[in-house]
């Protein structure tokens, strides 16, 4: 990640609102660890337009959720990366003091569409789903298998193709052997005499 984007993401979660900067900044560490998103700076994008969004139009909490639902289309997201923003923006609302609002409403509505999105993503057919959070774990399955199987495979090759795969490998599995050397002198040892009892 280049500088000029790490500051971009370090924008959201170093503002003067302490109880923002919690959240924004436990929400990037979620991307960051799951890769749900392909630019990582999306999901705070949206969660911060989303709490303008409500200010906003905290009169209307009804055109605040189709505003901000509108938002999430024009970044094309799909809907299990929606669902995601709208959880954290949930959460945020939820756990969050607006002065001299009542927030209910808009909790409720965010809640129906969270709700409404979990349901869109459960019918989404398995090859549809991102395989993001699993992908290590599913090449790690397929080279196990892949080195259960290497002695049968290599069985097959001629001697040369055999060898040069073996000598591809073996970095792997050996310890590169590296020259030692010593910066002090080999060690002295100690009362080294001779047969006739002089130290040398």
């Amino acid at each position: 990640m280049k500088a000029k984007e790490v500051q971009a993401l370090e924008s959201y979660f170093k503002t003067e609102n302490e109880h923002w900067n919690g959240y924004a900044f436990e929400m990037i560490c979620e991307v960051l660890q799951k890769g749900n998103f392909e630019n990582p700076e999306t999901p705070l994008k949206l969660f911060s337009q989303s709490i303008d969004i409500f200010t906003k139009h905290i009169e209307t909490p009804l055109k605040a959720v189709q505003l901000f639902e509108a938002e999430t289309d024009k970044q094309k997201i799909d809907t299990v990366q929606k669902l995601f923003v709208f959880e954290w923006v949930l959460k945020y609302v939820k756990y969050s003091e607006f002065e001299k609002v009542d927030t209910d409403e808009i909790k409720d509505l965010l809640k129906s569409q969270t709700e409404r999105l979990k349901v869109e993503v459960n019918k989404l057919p398995e090859y549809n789903k991102p395989l993001v959070g699993s992908i290590r774990d599913t090449l790690k399955e397929l080279m196990q298998k892949e080195l259960e199987q290497l002695p049968e495979t290599l069985k097959d090759l001629e001697p040369i193709q055999r060898l040069n795969v073996l000598c591809k490998l073996i970095p792997y599995v050996l310890p590169k052997v590296e020259a030692v050397h010593s910066e002090k002198g080999e060690p002295e040892t100690e009362n080294k005499t001779t047969l006739s009892g002089y130290q040398w």
